[in-house]
């Protein structure tokens, strides 16, 4: 087919294209007023011809495909066409079960040799991508008569503009669906993937509102150096097609940037984006609706508010003035829905200073941005005396207080001195705001002075400060208890918080009761729907700890009312997801089912903040942690190299968030039997600390795997000294009478038996400082085992040891190696005592897993040097 022939099918199936997206009763009139040159109306005819006859001979077979069959698919109904391929759905016997597909079959692979090279490229994209906002490959191949076919998951769905029609969500739910096809798009250049056709009908929203991107047929390889992928078949949309598209340049992420930009423009408008001269801006948007009979009315003011700038920019004419990412681009419409200025342009003050104050009504709870995080209260004070405008009178109280709250703090900042000169820290300018607000603001105005401790109060928790935040808290709960007792909602905040620390400091009771408080003060002045499911999920968080049965049932009870009052896809939606996920492991759930939905968690939190967000990052590694507990090693992997990376890219200084994410990296180097890095990692995670001064129990039991592993590697003395360091922030922390701190105990009696201190090691043992009540735990069961045999009492050390191999927690293959040590002592002990009957019964019970080290060096040479190895 010679160059002219291509270009007007290229622009006869262009045309086809539009077509096909228009209603049906609209495709007459827009024909008849559509000027094309004959070739391409000729072209354009037998398109259309083919599509209102099913029966026509393009497709390959010549008619209906109705009860063929292609690999192990059989065919029945058409689903759909378009100029290139007709869609049917199929099935096929998988074991015991059907399974259905969408089969994709190339129609007109007789109107130029590239069509197969075209479906077969589809299928290596397909095959390529593995991600949940894409539709997969199932299966492929071409038949003996040439037919070409795909086979891909049946997604019912509806197109995302006509979903978003039927659902007119406003503009925040527009921009949060639609990130979930930039993710999309982002992922598959991530795997050197170019679209190339984003619009509408690509995209479909399945019933329970998650995007699939949907035909990757004119698709290609950012790394192919096949020039017709860029010559050949370009099926094009115009008004989604980039302008670099059009002029036939090669294709770059460039252009799906643009087809992102111009789908959420159709999304939000209603309307393709057109320039309104060749080579001028394209209109701003948000002039396309601001008529208020326009049908997209509700988004003017969300366009005007920033949507503008970034659609424009995604929109550029030049490849080069667009977002250079489609993660670019979702960075900022997460940076839009977060309420803080778009990069979109360069904002000036006035506009970043709006946006602070806008964002930050309830304070954040970060040391560093103190300041700011409670000037952002005055935003907050106000909305809350917007909230009581019946009474005048209270809202001036209101925004007075708010007006004190920032000329005090103010003045804490002027006034700071710290020791070591410079700059102030978080810890400092906490505790003389919070000893200002007991000194000098509550005598002038109290509810003032509650709202600064309830701002400090939340901090120094957020800081494991947790004495001094519970005094805060309770000095502004004091405070509005004898000033305003009628401040429900005040009141509410505070037990919630109190809640919340309760339950950090191992508090079940104190937390239940707290959060009981909290949901009696939101019935009483009728709290907001968020408040009053917060103050539940406190509740419910706080009975996990006791009755996780319960607290599962009450938290699937909110995320069933979170749609219905508008508050999916929101912070509070991941928050949920997290605690129920915790109660399911408490309760001893299927696991499968918590993985799935700390997955839905991440997710969540990845569209809210950002894949450069310290909070995501930190989620990252802990839900890591909990799929390497569950033996989903190479997941586990996955989330917690990630987390560090972004970790190690946006802190600059020690942070406490990158301590924990280095600390879970350790673990999971760990678990592979890799110790030095191990050893590297946790060393990481301990030197954070160091530098913040952390010394809370999450530092503690890094200090205390730190040890483990020093032990494995020999290094007894350095073992010895994380174990003082792990007992030490247990003691500062009240939390010596637990389990671990019997295990502790355990592991230092080891750590001297290796040392041939069988003195010592009784002593570690005989004076653990833990109540008869505590119980035991395996690392100090297996000390006292391995006492046993260093004392040369094998007969007691067989009858100690048997019960703990034979618990569940330490059946061959789990994610944790110390299964293997009862294992090891046992074929040890059965060495010593020539019981060759217990050997292989041991041997037996291993099965495939007697090959895994170092338990098969054991099994090899059954002496004390590899069979008492510490894992």
């Amino acid at each position: 087919m010679d160059a002219e022939n291509i270009a007007h099918w290229q622009a006869a199936d262009a045309a086809f294209d539009q077509w096909l997206d228009l209603p049906e009763e609209r495709r007459a009139a827009w024909l008849a007023a559509l000027a094309l040159p004959d070739p391409v109306r000729t072209r354009l005819q037998q398109l259309i011809a083919a599509h209102q006859r099913p029966h026509a001979a393009l497709d390959p077979a010549g008619g209906n495909l109705r009860g063929s069959r292609l690999g192990d698919w059989t065919l029945e109904e058409e689903l759909g066409r378009g100029g290139m391929a007709v869609v049917y759905r199929g099935w096929r016997e998988q074991g015991m079960a059907r399974q259905q597909a969408a089969i994709k079959i190339l129609t007109l692979g007789a109107l130029g040799a590239g069509g197969p090279d075209r479906f077969r490229r589809e299928a290596a994209i397909l095959a390529r991508l593995n991600h949940p906002n894409v539709t997969a490959l199932v299966d492929s191949d071409v038949a003996d008569d040439g037919t070409c076919w795909l086979a891909m998951p049946l997604v019912e769905g509806e197109r995302i503009d006509r979903w978003c029609e039927t659902q007119a969500p406003d503009a925040r739910a527009v921009v949060r669906l639609y990130l979930q096809v930039c993710d999309a798009v982002a992922y598959a250049h991530r795997n050197l993937v170019i679209h190339r056709d984003l619009k509408p009908s690509n995209v479909l929203v399945d019933g329970s509102g998650q995007v699939r991107l949907l035909d990757f047929g004119i698709g290609q390889f950012a790394d192919s150096q096949d020039e017709r992928t860029q010559t050949l078949w370009r099926a094009l949309t115009p008004g989604y097609a980039a302008p670099e598209q059009l002029q036939g340049a090669p294709p770059s992420t460039a252009v799906d940037v643009y087809g992102l930009g111009a789908l959420l423009h159709r999304l939000l408008t209603g309307r393709t984006p057109q320039a309104v001269t060749a080579g001028s801006e394209t209109t701003r948007p948000s002039l396309l609706v601001r008529d208020a009979g326009d049908a997209y009315h509700r988004h003017y003011v969300p366009l005007r508010n920033d949507l503008d700038r970034v659609l424009l920019k995604a929109l550029a004419e030049e490849p080069g003035q667009r977002y250079p990412t489609a993660e670019a681009l979702a960075d900022d419409l997460r940076r839009w829905l977060d309420g803080r200025p778009v990069l979109a342009q360069k904002p000036r003050l006035g506009y970043r200073l709006r946006k602070f104050i806008a964002r930050n009504k309830l304070g954040v709870a970060a040391a560093a941005l103190l300041l700011l995080t409670m000037a952002g209260g005055i935003g907050a004070t106000l909305w809350q005396a917007g909230e009581a405008r019946r009474e005048a009178a209270n809202a001036r109280a209101q925004a007075q207080r708010a007006v004190l709250v920032r000329d005090f703090l103010q003045r804490v900042f002027a006034s700071t001195e710290p020791a070591s000169g410079g700059v102030p820290t978080a810890l400092e300018l906490l505790d003389e705001g919070a000893r200002r607000a007991r000194s000098d603001v509550s005598a002038s105005d109290p509810l003032a002075a509650a709202d600064i401790l309830m701002l400090t109060g939340n901090a120094r928790s957020s800081l494991s400060e947790y004495a001094a935040a519970q005094a805060d808290l309770q000095a502004a709960l004091a405070l509005l208890q004898r000033h305003a007792p009628d401040a429900s909602r005040d009141r509410m905040q505070v037990h919630m918080s109190l809640s919340a620390l309760s339950a950090a400091t191992g508090d079940a009771a104190a937390a239940l009761e707290q959060a009981r408080t909290a949901i009696a003060q939101g019935e009483r002045f009728d709290a907001a729907p968020e408040d009053r499911l917060r103050a539940r999920k406190a509740f419910a968080e706080a009975l996990a700890f006791t009755a996780p049965e319960k607290a599962e049932a009450e938290l699937r009870a909110i995320l069933d009312e979170i749609p219905a009052v508008g508050l999916a896809q929101t912070r509070l939606h991941a928050e949920v997801l997290g605690v129920l996920s915790g109660a399911m492991l408490q309760a001893n759930r299927d696991r499968d089912e918590v993985l799935q939905l700390l997955e839905q968690e991440l997710q969540l939190w990845r569209g809210i903040l950002g894949e450069d967000s310290g909070t995501y990052a930190h989620m990252l590694a802990s839900n890591g942690g909990v799929f390497l507990a569950s033996g989903q090693t190479d997941r586990a992997g996955e989330m917690i190299q990630q987390a560090a990376a972004i970790a190690d890219r946006i802190y600059e200084k020690p942070h406490h968030a990158s301590a924990v994410i280095h600390c879970h990296l350790g673990a999971w180097f760990h678990a592979g039997g890799r110790l030095d890095e191990t050893t590297r990692s946790y060393g990481r995670a301990l030197d954070i600390d160091a530098a913040t001064g952390r010394q809370n129990v999450q530092s503690s039991e890094c200090s205390r795997y730190r040890a483990i592993a020093h032990a494995s590697l020999g290094r007894y003395d350095e073992a010895l000294r994380d174990l003082d360091r792990s007992q030490s922030l247990r003691q500062l922390n009240q939390v010596l009478d637990s389990r671990t701190t019997r295990g502790i105990c355990g592991l230092r009696a080891s750590v001297h038996l290796r040392q041939r201190d069988v003195a010592a090691a009784t002593r570690a043992l005989d004076g653990c400082p833990v109540s008869a009540q505590t119980g035991t735990s395996f690392w100090y069961s297996m000390a006292q085992v391995e006492l046993e045999l260093a004392r040369g009492n094998r007969g007691r050390a067989v009858e100690l040891v048997t019960p703990i191999r034979e618990q569940p927690q330490n059946a061959p293959g789990g994610a944790d190696r110390s299964w293997m040590r009862p294992w090891m002592l046992s074929l040890l002990l059965a060495h010593e005592t020539g019981d060759a009957t217990a050997r292989a019964a041991l041997v037996a019970g291993l099965g495939e897993f007697a090959q895994q080290q170092p338990l098969a060096q054991c099994l090899a040479t059954p002496d004390r040097t590899n069979c008492l190895t510490l894992l």
